[in-house]
Order: C-alpha cells, then sequence, then structure tokens
C-alpha cells in the first residue's frame, strides 16, 4: 500500500536517496521531518530547508515513476535538488556558507 511513510520511507527507492546521505529515517519523517538528518555534522540553520528539498525531489520521483512510467536513480534525484540548491542560493545570503555546505555534501553524495 502506497503512503506517506512508503512514499518517503519504505520505498526501495527513496531508501536508497537516504542511504548515499548517510540518513537512516523512521517513520518520524512523515511527522517530525526537522528530525531527520540531525545526526549528520551539518549546519542546522538550513537543515530544515534542505530535508524539504529533498523531500520535494523524492516525491517529484515518485510521481515520474507513476504517471510517466520513468523510474529515476538516487542519484537522478538527489542532482535536480543539488541544482535548485545552486538556483536558489540568492535567497540564503545570510545563511550563504551553510547552504553551500549542503550543497557540497550532497554534490558529494552523488
Amino acid at each position: 500500500m502506497e503512503d506517506i511513510g512508503h512514499i518517503f520511507v519504505s520505498c526501495p527507492r527513496a531508501r536508497e536517496v537516504w542511504r548515499r546521505l548517510g540518513i537512516l529515517p523512521g517513520m518520524e519523517i512523515c511527522t517530525y521531518p526537522w528530525l531527520v538528518g540531525t545526526s549528520l555534522d551539518l549546519p542546522s540553520s538550513t537543515h530544515m530547508d534542505v530535508i524539504l528539498l529533498i523531500l520535494w525531489h523524492i516525491w517529484k520521483a515518485r510521481n515520474a515513476a507513476i504517471f510517466d512510467k520513468h523510474v529515476m536513480s538516487s542519484a537522478d534525484v538527489l542532482r535536480p535538488t543539488s541544482q535548485d540548491m545552486d538556483s536558489w542560493r540568492c535567497r540564503y545570503k545570510r545563511y550563504a556558507e551553510e547552504w553551500d555546505v549542503w550543497r557540497e555534501y550532497i554534490a558529494g553524495c552523488i
């Protein structure tokens, strides 16, 4: 059954995205997404924004698989996440360094 837990946690494609990032989320991702990835030694100031962006790209990959029959690899999910971070960097002027640390981390996981 496809529910929020399956889409973002237990789906093999979602699990592979989180594995690449070194994150092992549980069902807390459904109700407490701000707890996901806190074990990583990365800046907390932009943490929530980055996690939500990753979740957004997992959702988009799920829709591509269902509606377009286009199955994406974990790298195919993380690559546009990193590209969006480049595009949105100007919105994080105050936290540009922290944003860049996350962006480099994600790019290194691809």
